[in-house]
């Protein structure tokens, strides 16, 4: 007789049972006949005769209440109660081919959000849902709040991820409030955006404190420009920064001679 390896989900034997897990196992093996509930028991015992006849009855009953497996004939009413109990009450069970409304749907379009995240958010919410086994009656309104809240710590998540600078990159508007009082204005500020976007991107450096980088850079070269700073200790910080003078002018001058008394 050919060996049987079975492993399980814990989520799903934490949540259901071992009986359930290990069922369920055989089921998504293609190792058990559903053809009815008579030839699920049946295949059952075939293939986990360890199992307890009462156990496996309760297993299947869980099972089929969360939509985990399904059987083609389900004409002994008697065996299915479970499934048939919600016929006069609105609220219900998620099942595994839930999905969001249309109007649901376009209620999430206008959001913007990338549909990759909001399939992946889908399963996620059917998974909790069906383990749980609650009944709801607005599985839409809930999947709402459920992605909003997902999307919000999705993109907050993101300012915390180091990132490498690209042409489309802006300051923040705090950044022109701060430099306001240091009395540079917004006009000036962005005069030095290109050249800041150009150095950084060539460099390939990932942070998440570009706008505190951008406020020193524009200090640094706001300083240069109005010569307040014109030293070479403070040319060699800026980023990227330059000379005021050419090479050829800086290397004729002679100023610092006339300093120099040799009486």
């Amino acid at each position: 007789m050919k060996k049987i390896k079975i492993s399980f989900s814990r989520e799903v034997a934490e949540t259901l049972g071992l009986e359930s897990a290990i069922i369920l196992e055989l089921f998504n093996q293609n190792l058990l006949d559903n053809s009815s509930y008579d030839d699920l028991v049946l295949s059952i015992n075939k293939n986990a005769n360890f199992l307890d006849d009462g156990k496996i009855e309760s297993s299947i009953e869980k099972l089929l209440r969360y939509d985990f497996i399904k059987i083609k004939n389900t004409s002994n009413g008697a065996n299915f109660s479970v499934k048939a109990a919600s016929k006069n009450n609105n609220s219900k069970r998620i099942s595994n081919d839930w999905m969001p409304s249309h109007e649901t749907l376009e209620i999430i379009g206008m959001a913007k959000i990338p549909s990759e995240f909001l399939n992946l958010k889908i399963k996620e919410f059917k998974i909790y849902w069906i383990e749980r086994g609650q009944q709801k009656n607005n599985w839409n309104s809930t999947f709402i709040d459920f992605l909003r809240r997902e999307w919000s710590k999705e993109v907050n998540s993101n300012k915390t991820t180091p990132y490498v600078l690209d042409e489309s990159w802006f300051p923040d508007d705090d950044v022109f409030d701060i430099l306001n009082l240091s009395e540079i204005t917004k006009d000036s500020a962005l005069k030095y955006l290109r050249e800041f976007i150009l150095y950084w991107k060539d460099k390939g450096s990932a942070f998440t404190t570009w706008n505190s980088k951008f406020i020193d850079h524009v200090k640094r070269r706001y300083m240069m420009d109005n010569e307040i700073g014109n030293n070479e200790e403070n040319k060699k910080y800026s980023e990227p920064g330059k000379y005021t003078q050419d090479f050829k002018s800086r290397k004729n001058d002679s100023n610092w001679a006339n300093e120099i008394n040799l009486d």
